[in-house]
């Protein structure tokens, strides 16, 4: 029996790193100014770790705007009902993240983020309105901030939009 080690990736490209780490900034800024404007609980961690993932891997399934919305909406409707049922508690945070990922996958819009935002409402209990503010709200202005990037910042792909991705489609380069 023959093994082969997998060589570690080479060094990502200074300009790339940088063009990056712009990204991210300006992503997690966005956010962070309009959790500030408007005082609504949008730097949360499961939308930094949203923005983060959109800004720095915008060709990847998990960061298209539909996982983005339907990965948060989903997981968060289904953390909710469940949390109404058993309460709050860090067994209902792993119970609700774990079964988060169900609807993601029967939707075709898996992010990860998203069972973090399950697991959030297993631990607090917020009422209904949650998905209102500040899921729905957070969404809008990570989508709105990757479709921004994608727009002017140079080498960065568009947001890929909202239909899903057919099986053994590939993102294009």
């Amino acid at each position: 029996m023959t093994t082969h080690a997998r060589r570690p990736p080479g060094r990502t490209p200074l300009k790339e790193v940088l063009l990056t780490t712009a990204a991210a900034l300006a992503g997690l800024l966005s956010l962070a100014a309009v959790a500030a404007l408007t005082g609504l609980g949008l730097f949360a961690l499961p939308f930094v770790a949203s923005a983060v993932l959109v800004a720095t891997a915008p060709g990847v399934a998990f960061a298209r705007p539909r996982s983005v919305l339907l990965g948060h909406l989903s997981a968060s409707a289904l953390a909710l009902a469940v949390t109404s049922v058993t309460g709050p508690s860090v067994w209902t945070a792993a119970v609700a993240a774990a079964l988060s990922t169900a609807p993601m996958l029967l939707l075709r819009a898996a992010h990860p983020p998203a069972a973090a935002t399950a697991a959030l409402i297993g631990l607090t209990a917020p009422s209904p309105l949650y998905l209102v503010t500040p899921v729905l709200a957070a969404c809008v202005v990570v989508i709105a901030g990757g479709a921004l990037l994608g727009r002017f910042l140079p080498g960065r792909p568009p947001a890929a939009g909202f239909a899903p991705r057919s099986r053994g489609q590939t993102p294009s380069p």
